[in-house]
């Protein structure tokens, strides 16, 4: 190979750089408040770049903030998730995820960090994270959208 850097650059295939900072990616979440939603892509993309203790967190961020947004303000997380649940807000198995996503993001929150998280949990979560959001959010919103679709076309 020649000595021009850019022959060097050139001959190069992408897949064999690794580029630094990498860039985040996360998934879109319509139908979900625009502030939570930030929260939610963050914690994807925080996992996309292997920043395993922040996407933690931001996933249990994610959860207080959807039960702050379906007007569940007091009390600790443990509260306020268990109310979710009490108001139907969201089903007992959703409870459940939702309260592994408060463990682990605990650890992280409390400064329990010696350990860091496996890879496989953090993807987890995420996918729990996600199941809250569309038990919440998605899915009511697209029943909403047929509803009407429905409605409009039996006028």
């Amino acid at each position: 190979m020649s000595g021009d850097p850019v022959a060097r650059l050139s001959a190069i295939h992408d897949d064999d750089i690794t580029w630094l900072p990498r860039r985040g990616d996360a998934p879109e979440f319509p139908d979900v408040p625009e502030h939570i939603e930030r929260a939610a892509k963050e914690a994807h993309s925080c996992f996309s770049i292997n920043a395993f203790m922040a996407s933690i967190l931001m996933a249990r961020t994610v959860v207080e903030a959807t039960a702050k947004e379906k007007g569940i303000t007091s009390g600790r997380l443990i509260q306020k998730i268990d109310a979710m649940a009490a108001s139907s807000v969201i089903r007992e198995s959703t409870k459940d995820a939702a309260h592994e996503i408060r463990h682990l993001g605990n650890d992280m929150a409390h400064g329990d960090i010696a350990d860091v998280p496996e890879s496989d949990d953090v993807r987890d979560v995420l996918v729990l994270m996600d199941e809250v959001l569309a038990e919440v959010f998605q899915g009511p919103a697209r029943t909403e959208r047929l509803k009407n679709r429905r409605s409009a076309s039996s006028a």
